[in-house]
């Protein structure tokens, strides 16, 4: 089975972002968006796993989420991965930075301890809005950027994270929760 390790956002923040993007859409080259329903803030990919995971990763899951301090959170501003220049992926982000990153840390560390080798790469709290194959021009970057730059959702409460899985489908993947973990 292929799963992650996420938060999903409420749906009334969603729509607000929807909202935004979707006033400028049409002047924005083709780009891959991520569905409503499937977009979220991932701690951890662990790809392909074998259901027997599950009874070794729960626990440890469980043990140091409940440590984690629940927290308010927001979405906010925008960017691209890696950078506009070379822009990939399109993003808004979630703050404060160093509490998702202590979900992200907790999550990692119980993810490792089941013995699941993660990605090397650096967690950045972010929620992606959509892909893009080709380099857009410097003008649509910053038409992305002028209907979010300056957006802040209203707070939130972060108080838990989801083990979902995620069924790959022509129309797009399909993910399913299979366990919520408290945060303390």
């Amino acid at each position: 089975m292929r799963i992650f390790i996420a938060i999903s956002f409420p749906e009334s923040e969603l729509r607000a972002i929807s909202d935004r993007t979707s006033m400028v859409k049409s002047k924005l080259p083709p780009a891959s968006w991520v569905r409503p329903e499937t977009q979220h803030l991932t701690f951890a990919f662990l790809g392909e796993q074998p259901e027997s995971l599950l009874p070794t990763l729960s626990p440890l899951l469980e043990e140091v989420l409940s440590e984690v301090p629940r927290f308010e959170g927001h979405l906010r501003g925008s960017g691209f991965f890696p950078n506009p220049r070379h822009a990939r992926v399109g993003w808004v982000g979630a703050v404060p930075e160093e509490k998702f990153r202590a979900v992200a840390d907790a999550v990692r560390a119980a993810v490792k301890a089941s013995g699941v080798t993660l990605d090397r790469g650096d967690f950045r709290a972010h929620l992606t809005l959509f892909r893009i194959r080709d380099p857009w021009p410097p003008a649509c970057i910053e038409v992305f950027n002028g209907a979010l730059r300056d957006y802040k959702s209203d707070p939130f409460i972060v108080d838990s994270v989801t083990l979902f899985s995620s069924e790959l489908n022509p129309k797009g993947a399909i993910h399913t929760p299979l366990r919520t973990f408290a945060l303390a």
